[in-house]
């Protein structure tokens, strides 16, 4: 069969595996994140459509490898090994949320364990540490974002760019760029401090107007560095523990968070590729890992596999940071995903800021039996914090646990492991540090910890047995 038309095929069974994937995940009942959802309509984006978008050519321009070269169009670009690689992880992916796996923490002796359902996160009864200690938590929070502010504006001044998107910075301003990393979280814990007053689950238009200004205030905090997936990435864990606050005027930011986040897309978008007929550049398909699993592929018939050499970058990433802060740091041995993309596909090792993506990282590695048990691995990572998240009545465990899924569903399909990294670690040490002091001195008997329960009318939607294990 024609490469072309065997890619496409597998691209459509692709599809319908992602279709069924979802069916199965919700048909169990929902975790408080939706991560499995989540991260399964994020493969299909990133790979599937952007496949589609490259193969059958919707997009004028199919970015910086085209996998349909060749003689026989298709036949020697690496275009077989996208698409299965794509078909291979999508089964990985949804075998590897559904496989055993331990529980980070178990129900009481005794007890049951919970079923997922759709009720179960409103109203939530969670101990809150903000909310016990109001004052502290707000205080340090607001000395997080004038340090984050500070470091933001430092960076910004110190490169040519002038505020647009900063991909890399000095030696010397590394420091300042952690801190501008921390001002979403600082923003994130000092909307939770202030939340406090008004816990109860409901129209709740304190809590709405303070989540549309956290919103507006991670936009501006983080559109230094990205902007786009960076958007997301940092308010996945703020609407998570909010929207339960709000659930009457849930549905309307819902709306218009979507229609102001296209618009913003669009912006931004249109500033960096220019005016353009293309609809497919505004969504930046045609760049897409489809087409960077392809080029994956014929990277390694050309010139073999890199054996694991981004994989030790990654690993040796914060070690080596933490090394330069202390000013003892060398350089590492080991080239980063983004190095080997931009010397080997652009031909300059300065170019920096093409990010292959999850599927081509591992073709480069490990070939194609090394998507499936990375996607594996990712799968199970997604299972397992989704059910912590769901078993936790901690609102510091579930802002840690939910920004662990922030970067999965946002920075790993799409991203390099080298990000991933720091993404768990140095980017949220301000959510590591409160979760650290809720688990020290933090006492679920402190005043003002639940979330008050529901009246009589709403009482009666929820389960005995939830009522009381929402007590207990």
């Amino acid at each position: 069969m024609n490469p072309v038309a065997t890619a496409t095929v597998l691209l459509v069974a692709t599809a319908l595996v992602g279709l069924l994937a979802i069916a199965h995940v919700r048909s169990r009942g929902t975790d408080g994140l939706n991560l499995r959802t989540w991260m399964l309509i994020n493969f299909q984006v990133a790979n599937v459509l952007s496949g589609f978008a490259h193969v059958l050519r919707w997009s004028n321009d199919r970015g910086y490898f085209e996998a349909l070269s060749g003689s026989t169009t298709g036949a020697d670009s690496g275009l077989m090994t996208a698409a299965w690689a794509t078909f291979l992880g999508s089964c990985a992916l949804w075998a590897g949320m559904v496989v055993p796996r331990p529980a980070l923490r178990g129900p009481s002796r005794g007890k049951q364990p919970e079923r997922r359902s759709r009720g179960s996160y409103i109203p939530e009864n969670l101990y809150s540490f903000a909310a016990a200690h109001r004052v502290s938590v707000g205080g340090i929070a607001l000395l997080l974002a004038a340090a984050g502010t500070l470091g933001m504006l430092r960076v910004m001044a110190a490169t040519p760019e002038g505020g647009g998107r900063i991909i890399a910075v000095d030696g010397g301003n590394a420091r300042y760029a952690f801190l501008a990393g921390w001002l979403p979280w600082a923003v994130s814990i000092l909307v939770l401090a202030l939340a406090s007053r008004r816990r109860v689950a409901g129209p709740a238009l304190w809590n709405t107007l303070l989540l549309t200004a956290g919103l507006a205030a991670l936009a501006v905090s983080s559109t230094w560095n990205g902007g786009r997936a960076e958007l997301m990435y940092v308010s996945f864990p703020l609407l998570a523990l909010m929207l339960p606050r709000i659930r009457v005027l849930k549905w309307p930011i819902l709306v218009i968070g979507a229609v102001s986040f296209a618009a913003f897309v669009v912006v931004t978008t249109a500033q960096r590729v220019g005016a353009t007929t293309d609809p497919w550049s505004f969504i930046d398909w045609q760049w897409g890992r489809f087409s960077m699993a392809a080029w994956a592929g014929q990277h390694v018939d050309l010139h073999g596999s890199l054996g694991g050499e981004t994989v030790w970058s990654a690993l040796l990433n914060v070690p080596m940071a933490l090394l330069h802060f202390a000013g003892a740091g060398g350089d590492s041995p080991f080239r980063s995903m983004v190095e080997v993309s931009g010397f080997d596909l652009l031909g300059d090792g300065e170019q920096i800021y093409i990010v292959p993506g999850f599927t081509a990282e591992m073709i480069l590695n490990f070939g194609v039996p090394g998507v499936v048990v990375g996607y594996l691995i990712i799968g199970w990572l997604s299972a397992l914090i989704a059910d912590a998240y769901t078993r936790s009545r901690s609102e510091s465990t579930r802002l840690l646990l939910a920004s662990f899924g922030a970067v999965l569903v946002f920075q790993s399909i799409v991203g390099q492991l080298e990000s991933f990294e720091t993404f768990m670690t140095l980017s949220i040490l301000p959510l590591w540090g409160l979760w650290l002091a809720d688990k020290i001195i933090g006492n679920p008997r402190d005043r003002g910890q639940p979330l008050v329960l529901p009246g009589p009318a709403d009482d009666a939607r929820v389960p005995a047995e939830q009522r009381r294990a929402s007590l207990s």
